[in-house]
């Protein structure tokens, strides 16, 4: 696959995963979203993304997580080491525009660059 495919390798796809990130890992906070980083078990970043019924509707959650899929898709290169992260997207993330969004998950990431 290319380097801008988003394989099953590449996820967080078990309920224990999100669980022992949520336990164990480190919290990197914007005012925007929330990620949960801890070291990973695989050769590679994976990556969960968690979207409550509290930011809003099916549309609302399911378009936040489109766009930070295809973020994550298109920068992953950018993002050095072994870790898994889950991003979890505060309340008011539904009110921002699809630009807006990208400032935020680029504040996010560069958060999690000088994490590690």
């Amino acid at each position: 696959m290319g380097s801008n495919s988003f394989p099953k390798t590449e996820r967080l796809l078990k309920r224990a995963d999100f669980l022992r990130l949520s336990r164990s890992g480190k919290k990197i906070q914007t005012r925007f979203f929330i990620a949960a980083v801890l070291d990973g078990t695989t050769g590679n970043n994976r990556i969960g993304i968690t979207v409550s019924k509290r930011v809003g509707k099916a549309v609302e959650r399911n378009r936040i997580k489109r766009l930070i899929r295809e973020y994550y898709r298109n920068r992953k290169t950018t993002l050095p080491g072994n870790r898994d992260i889950n991003i979890i997207a505060r309340k008011y993330a539904k009110f921002l525009s699809n630009h807006e969004l990208v400032k935020a998950l680029d504040d996010l990431f560069a958060k999690l660059n000088k994490q590690k």
